[in-house]
């Protein structure tokens, strides 16, 4: 009880934490870029790094504790990355190319994160 209390914890602190990130790359854009291309570009950077920082926190020995893994993957890197957004975006823009370019990237910035991640813990194999 008081170990799912402890992972409970790490999650929303962990996701609470990435969600200011997120906030905080998409408002530093906007000042540089204006809301219109800010917006895109956030989008992409959240779900890219996230799919790649979320692979190396799948296998990274620094990552192999439950807590870890609550912390940084479920609650870090779930506030980071927003599958909301993409819905809203396709929603608002129709941009079906744009989204599936953002999937593509963020399926080989996740490979390219678990590839890493099983480097530095001794694993060759990628599947």
């Amino acid at each position: 009880s008081s170990l799912i209390a402890n992972e409970l914890f790490l999650v929303f602190l962990g996701g609470g934490i990435g969600s200011l990130l997120r906030y905080g790359v998409g408002s530093g854009l906007e000042v540089f870029l204006g809301s219109t291309t800010a917006g895109v570009l956030s989008l992409f950077f959240v779900n890219v790094a996230g799919a790649f920082f979320l692979g190396i926190v799948s296998f990274h020995p620094f990552f192999a504790s439950e807590n870890r893994k609550s912390f940084w993957g479920s609650g870090f890197a779930g506030g980071f990355t927003t599958m909301s957004a993409v819905a809203l975006f396709v929603y608002q823009q129709g941009s079906v190319a744009i989204t599936s370019v953002m999937f593509a990237l963020g399926f080989f910035a996740f490979a390219a994160g678990v590839a890493l991640g099983k480097k530095k813990a001794g694993l060759n194999e990628l599947g």
